[in-house]
């Protein structure tokens, strides 16, 4: 087997493993979709299914007929620091310098955060328990806030903003574009959940 044929063959059992879930995503029910009014429960996972065998299929036409090796680096490819973090000062090694002082024999420090994985998990959990109680647009706006702080953002106003954009985003595609319904909360929480619904017209 060539080189690039080991390479490709990952995507091309994903692409196999795609057209067995498409198939099965066939069999879903959709006689619940009012005949053919809204979205049925068959859209999304045929959509997710569609993209993810695009990409499969993008991806061995890349390496067995392009016979391009090409891996995308998105916008963090020209990243020397990490963003959140505060710019080295002078004198302190960059990825780039480290990469020079590795193939020199010297090994960079590697900075590591216990800590903060820590914390990232405890949000999570935090989130999955208490969101049936503070309602899905409080609970996950709570959580994008805390992680970005907690991934080292410092700028609370600005988390909170995002953090607010962020969940109302997730209602309106949620209950306004895929009909699902999302946890409301109890008590106060209920009645801030209920205000927002009847601000985006769903009853």
């Amino acid at each position: 087997m060539t080189q690039r044929m080991r390479h490709a063959l990952p995507h091309l059992v994903m692409l196999m493993v795609s057209a067995l879930l498409y198939w099965a995503a066939m069999q879903i029910d959709t006689r619940a979709a009012e005949g053919g009014r809204r979205i049925g429960p068959d859209f999304w996972p045929k959509l997710v299914i569609m993209v993810m065998g695009a990409l499969c299929l993008y991806e061995v036409v890349k390496r067995l007929v392009v016979k391009s090796n090409f891996t995308a680096e998105g916008l963090t490819g020209e990243l020397h620091h990490n963003p959140a973090e505060p710019a080295p000062a002078a004198g302190e090694a960059t990825p780039a310098a480290a990469g020079v002082a590795q193939a020199t024999g010297q090994q960079p420090a590697q900075l590591e955060y216990p800590g903060r994985l820590l914390a990232g998990i405890a949000v999570i959990g935090a989130f999955a328990l208490g969101v049936d109680w503070l309602g899905f647009f409080l609970a996950t706006a709570l959580f994008l806030a805390a992680f970005m702080l907690i991934g080292g953002l410092r700028r609370p106003l600005l988390a909170c903003a995002i953090a607010l954009a962020g969940s109302f985003a997730l209602i309106v595609i949620f209950m306004r574009v895929a009909y699902i319904s999302l946890p409301l909360g109890v008590g106060p929480f209920r009645e801030i959940s209920l205000a927002l619904l009847r601000l985006l017209g769903v009853s």
